[in-house]
Formats: structure tokens, C-alpha cells, sequence
């Protein structure tokens, strides 16, 4: 038995039929216990501030209970953040959203008609492009039914009620345990808003392999674009990440603050129903420095990094919001850091992509990661395999490598990019079995013998 299992019955999260089932944890021990098991309600589990189990009573006294009161005040939850302090937080809506609300900046976007890899590739992406109520056939985009018809219920439907589904509890930002599953969110999601207990948010449900998934095509320069498309051999034994598809589905007041996409990915994101609004700071060397320094911040839950200046009192530069609708196609380049307000529930259907053009900030924000301690499992799977085999597939395709970028004196720097990020690589890999089994031998050889080959391309510019 596990802290994670019920020592009350024999079942074991997971196994309840209905998928409904509460649970509440020990503050003390950090065991969890079925509501039902303990013979309480959600009504007496609301007004627990920590939950003390009967093993524990003894050593740190009763559980402590809301204190009573006549006047009016703002609903109060207790959040624990910061590894592990307690604070007292209005749990209505993130104490960081009236920042989010009265943040003003010039809106610097590419705003179009259509999306082509052509255009992504001439703009080099230097800023978000914005495609208004989206032509899908223009863009190559298909869903598979029209998007006032994909509700929650549907895609319940569609990827299967007992699907586990990972869940943000807004006001403190992290997820939900144990894990719910598509039945449980769906009932909660479709519950009067008066009604719900707090604000909670899905922003990681993968649909590729669910008939919605299936049914939906990319926009084609996204699938243009996409490296692990390009460079994954189909019949590799492991298979290839799975980020290119993801459902979110939010309610109204959930916030997500600011971070940046995963091994800086790239990101389309299709708006089916609701509003989303974003607040966007280009990935320029002094915003990224801030970012780093911000996310090491002992209090970092507490500080807004808009207002953030680190050791040289500068704040981040160039920040601006945007709005999106039902019917808006919006794509965020590589390394733009955000935070992301949900104005009404909503819903979403998205992705995240590497390319090439931007293997220089992919590699510098994996750096980034490194640095503010990301855990792995928060990262872009597999990322160092496919950054081998970009480089193996780039060299024996040279022509490509320079109409894949449209930018032939940025080659050079790409290669030795490569270069340093492999070299590293392969001397962790000496010491990390882990390491070493990313590095794709069947293709590439002898590692050494592979980066005297990138050198000698790399002095062709």
C-alpha cells in the first residue's frame, strides 16, 4: 500500500467504477483517504483547513476547521505554495489576475488571412501570428465536426470517460491528486459556475490517439514545419512524442502564469469555444535572463514578472495582451514567455512542434530549463534524440537543411549549435545511462566520428 491507496477499503485509486469518488489527505502523514471511507461529506471536507487522520490526532492535535463568521467576506482558501507554506488566498480567482487585468502594452502581432510555411519562414517568426475566424480549408486545417459541436461531453465521448486527465488547481498552480479522470471533469466542468468549489483547468490532455485526435488535421504549415515529423524514423522501436495534439478545456477565471512551452516549442492554438487571452513577452536576451532569475525566486509564486527586475532593476520589455475568439488560429513562436487568462469557459484544441528555424532557441530555452530545475517529466520528450537525429538528418540532406531555414548565413550558427549541445550530451552520457541511450548509434555511428562530420560541415560556411 501506497500513500497514494486508501488504507480505510481495498481499493486503489483507479479502480472506482464511477470515477467520482473523493478523497482528502493527511496533512500531517500525507496519506490519502476516501471522503466516504472516513464517513464525511463535501460539506464537512470544505470547511476543513488540514485534514488530521486518527494516527496523527495524537501527535499534532484535531483537525483545524474554518472559523466562523457573520460579516461578509471574500471566500478564503488555504493554499500550500512555496514548498509546502500555507497561505490564506480568496479562491475566487488567482491572486495574480487583477495584475493580468490591468496590464497594458502596444500589441505587436502578425495578424493575416492565411498561414503558410512560406510566410512563417520570410517573417522569421520575430513576432505571433494572429489569423482571425480562420478559413480552415485555406490553412489546411480540418476538425471533425464543426466547433459548436465539440463540447466537453463530446470529447468525453471520443477519448473515453475513464481516460485519466490531468487537472490544475488555478490558485495554487499545481496538480490535482489523485488524478481525475474525463467523467469526473466533465461533470465538474458542467456544473453552474455558481456551484463549482473552485477554479480548475485541463491544459494537457493529448487527443492523437483518441477518434478525436484522428479526425483533425493540423494546419499544413504547421505539419510542414514540424522536425520530429521530419527527422523520427517510423519504425524507431520507441515511438515519437506525443505533443502535437492536445484538448484544454478551462473555465472562466482560470490563469496560468508565466512560462514557456516546453523545450521551446512553437504552439498553435485553435480557439473552438470561449475566449483566451494572452499576455506575451518576446524571447529577448534580458527577458529570458529575468525569466531565469525570477523562476529561482524563493517567494517566485508571489512575484509578477512584469514587475520583476532582478539584479539590474530593469523589468521585462516589449509586454502585450490579445484576445482571442471562437474561430481564432494563433500561433506563438519559439520562446515566448506568457500567461494565459480565461475570460469564459472554453475550450481549445492545440499543439506544440519543434522546427528548425528555431533549433538555436529550442536548444537555449532546454538550457533554461537545466538551470530553474524544470522535472524531466515537464519537458519535450526525448528532446536530445531528436536534436541527433535533426543534425544526422540535416547532413545528409544539405540542400534541404538551407530551404528548411531560408537563411543561409544563419547555418553556421545552427551546426555549431548542434555541435556544443551534442558534445555536452555525449560526455553526460559517460556517466547517465539514460544519456546514452538517446544517442541514436543504429543511425549516426560512432558519436565522436558523427561530430568531426557536423565540423567539417559546419567550415563549408
Amino acid at each position: 500500500m501506497t500513500l497514494d491507496d486508501c488504507p480505510l477499503c481495498i481499493k486503489k485509486e483507479g479502480e472506482d467504477n464511477d470515477g467520482n469518488v473523493s478523497w482528502i489527505q493527511c496533512s500531517n502523514c500525507k496519506q490519502w483517504y476516501h471522503i466516504k471511507c472516513l464517513k464525511m461529506n463535501e460539506l464537512d471536507i470544505n470547511e476543513i483547513v488540514s485534514y488530521h487522520c486518527d494516527k496523527c490526532i495524537k501527535k499534532v492535535g484535531p483537525s483545524i476547521y474554518k472559523r466562523k463568521s457573520k460579516r461578509s467576506r471574500v471566500s478564503i482558501d488555504y493554499v500550500a505554495l512555496n514548498e509546502g507554506e500555507t497561505f490564506a488566498l480568496d479562491k475566487s480567482i488567482h491572486f495574480q489576475l487583477p495584475n493580468f487585468l490591468k496590464f497594458e502594452g502596444t500589441q505587436e502581432l502578425y495578424v493575416q488571412d492565411n498561414l503558410t510555411k512560406e510566410y512563417m519562414l520570410s517573417t522569421k517568426m520575430e513576432k505571433p501570428i494572429y489569423i482571425p475566424n480562420v478559413d480552415l480549408k485555406k490553412v489546411g486545417m480540418k476538425l471533425p465536426r464543426p466547433k459548436e459541436e465539440i463540447t466537453v461531453d463530446y470529447i468525453t465521448e471520443s477519448c473515453g470517460s475513464d481516460t485519466p486527465v490531468e487537472v490544475m488547481d488555478v490558485i495554487s498552480q499545481l496538480g490535482i491528486q489523485p488524478q481525475w479522470n474525463l467523467a469526473k471533469w466533465r461533470e465538474y466542468f458542467n456544473t453552474p459556475e455558481s456551484k463549482r468549489d473552485r477554479i480548475r483547468n485541463v491544459i494537457s490532455l493529448e487527443i492523437s490517439n483518441s477518434s478525436l485526435g484522428q479526425n483533425f488535421v493540423r494546419p499544413r504549415a504547421v505539419e510542414e514545419m514540424d522536425l520530429v515529423d521530419k527527422v523520427w524514423d517510423k519504425n524507431d522501436e520507441q515511438q515519437r512524442s506525443k505533443v502535437t495534439k492536445y484538448c484544454l478545456m478551462s473555465v472562466r477565471n482560470s490563469f496560468t502564469d508565466f512560462h514557456l512551452d516546453f523545450g521551446g516549442t512553437s504552439v498553435y492554438y485553435t480557439v473552438l469555444k470561449g475566449k483566451k487571452t494572452f499576455l506575451m513577452f518576446p524571447p529577448t536576451d534580458h527577458n529570458l535572463k529575468l525569466y531565469e532569475l525570477w523562476n529561482l525566486e524563493p517567494k517566485q509564486n508571489f512575484i509578477w514578472y512584469p514587475d520583476y527586475t532582478g539584479k539590474n532593476k530593469l523589468k521585462p520589455e516589449l509586454g502585450f495582451k490579445v484576445t482571442l475568439n471562437p474561430g481564432d488560429l494563433f500561433i506563438i513562436p519559439s520562446g515566448w514567455i506568457h500567461s494565459v487568462h480565461t475570460p469564459e469557459d472554453s475550450i481549445v484544441i492545440g499543439g506544440n512542434y519543434l522546427t528548425l528555424r528555431d533549433m538555436n532557441m529550442q536548444l537555449k530555452i532546454n538550457q533554461v530549463e537545466k538551470v530553474t530545475k524544470v522535472p524531466g517529466k515537464f519537458r519535450f520528450p526525448m528532446f536530445n534524440k531528436v536534436v541527433w537525429l535533426s543534425a544526422y538528418y540535416y547532413l545528409n540532406n544539405k540542400e534541404e537543411f538551407i530551404n528548411d531555414i531560408k537563411d543561409e548565413e544563419g547555418a553556421k550558427e545552427i551546426i555549431t549549435s548542434w555541435i556544443n549541445h551534442l558534445s555536452n550530451h555525449l560526455e553526460i552520457s559517460k556517466k547517465n545511462i539514460t544519456a546514452k541511450k538517446s544517442i541514436p548509434i543504429d543511425k549516426i555511428g560512432k558519436p565522436i566520428q558523427f561530430l568531426q562530420k557536423l565540423e567539417s560541415w559546419s567550415n563549408e560556411y
